[in-house]
């Protein structure tokens, strides 16, 4: 009994950094948000009532729920690749009050972006430049802002703004299409 245990927790365990190293391969490995830059990124988000707010790789949820509890009349998706990350942020917004967030288990790379207003992400600096940038300015409309917590974009054709309040703070950047 106790070797079926060991043998059940080690898959559990082996399928968890699986899962995890998947999403990590394609954009960036997960790193939470601080909660203290919330407020932040909705300030920067800038919703209006009615726009969506894309999470890519939204990790737990817990960007998507506060930007849904902050903006009820805007559609939140969060979109996650890995398993284990899409079932927890499942959970956070179960054991949450608000009924604008819709999270999705797809590939944000395939995911189309064009109903987007707002697109938040963490992704790393060549991920963002090389994999993101072409779909960004292919998919999104004008208008569109795009909101990276602590990457910078290179040579982005549109209009640009740095949210860096002190110097402890990371930067979040925020392009408009």
């Amino acid at each position: 009994m106790l070797e079926t245990f060991q043998i059940i927790v080690q898959v559990t365990v082996i399928a968890i950094l699986v899962s995890l190293g998947m999403a990590g391969l394609s954009l960036a490995p997960w790193v939470p948000t601080r909660k203290k830059d919330f407020e932040r990124v909705n300030r920067c988000a800038a919703l209006k009532k009615g726009e969506t707010f894309i999470e890519v790789g939204c990790g737990d949820a817990r960007v998507c729920t506060y930007i849904a509890q902050k903006n009820p009349e805007a559609k939140v998706i969060g979109i996650e690749l890995s398993w284990v990350m899409y079932v927890l942020s499942l959970m956070q917004v179960k054991l949450s009050t608000v009924k604008n967030v819709k999270i999705l288990h797809a590939n944000a790379l395939k995911f189309d972006l064009s109903d987007a207003d707002v697109v938040y992400f963490y992704a790393l600096h060549d991920t963002f430049n090389l994999r993101l940038k072409p779909k960004l300015l292919k998919e999104l409309k004008k208008g569109a802002r795009i909101v990276s917590y602590a990457f910078s974009l290179d040579d982005w054709p549109g209009k640009y703004t740095k949210d860096k309040p002190t110097k402890k703070d990371g930067a979040i950047h925020v392009y408009t299409v």
